[in-house]
């Protein structure tokens, strides 16, 4: 590793927000495999802030490992961390496939509502590489789970979740049943009332 790439890393992991933010933007004109292969080696003596730099950092590096980094890290202790993780996957949504959108899923109903919110505006965000995950969610879910299903299916409008979608209106769940409307809606698709 150079000694300029090593300082630029260490600014990453500094404390310091507009330092560590220079360094982000720096680290854009590094072989990314490298960069993150380092960032992975300090991540387990990194405080929580660094840890967040690190997410940070690697959303802006679309590589197989960057994915795989930050699934991990949506388990971190931290929930800023874990958000910050989360919110990482939907800026790689490009890159990003099924097993992104399962890990995320799986923190919907996550014990910090800021974390589930990300969760799921990030599924939002993935797009159709997130509606097999979503659908099974809004299918067989807890309630919290079946509402940010719904929620997260309104910006994607993908008609393979219509069929779910109609029958979530009738979920017991008030919630699902506004959020189902709602991405129904989106895409064109209202109540009709059919004459016997």
């Amino acid at each position: 590793m150079t000694s300029g790439m090593d300082d630029l890393l260490q600014a990453i992991l500094s404390g310091q927000d507009e330092r560590a933010d220079r360094a982000l933007r720096a680290l854009a004109a590094i072989d990314h495999t490298q960069v993150v292969a380092e960032l992975v080696r300090q991540m387990p003596e990194a405080n929580a802030d660094g840890r967040w730099w690190i997410a940070r950092t690697l959303a802006t590096i679309p590589t197989p490992q960057s994915e795989a980094t930050l699934i991990q890290m949506l388990s971190d202790p931290d929930s800023d961390v874990r958000a910050c993780a989360a919110l990482a996957l939907s800026e790689l949504h490009a890159a990003v496939g099924a097993e992104a959108a399962d890990a995320l899923a799986a923190h919907l109903a996550d014990e910090s509502a800021h974390v589930a919110e990300v969760c799921t505006a990030a599924l939002g965000r993935i797009g159709a590489a997130a509606v097999p995950t979503l659908l099974h969610a809004l299918e067989h879910g807890g309630p919290v789970e079946r509402i940010r299903a719904a929620k997260a299916l309104a910006p994607i409008e993908s008609h393979e979740a219509i069929p779910a979608l109609v029958h979530a209106l009738d979920d017991e769940d008030a919630i699902v049943t506004y959020y189902a409307q709602d991405a129904l809606e989106r895409m064109g698709v209202g109540m009709v009332l059919f004459q016997p």
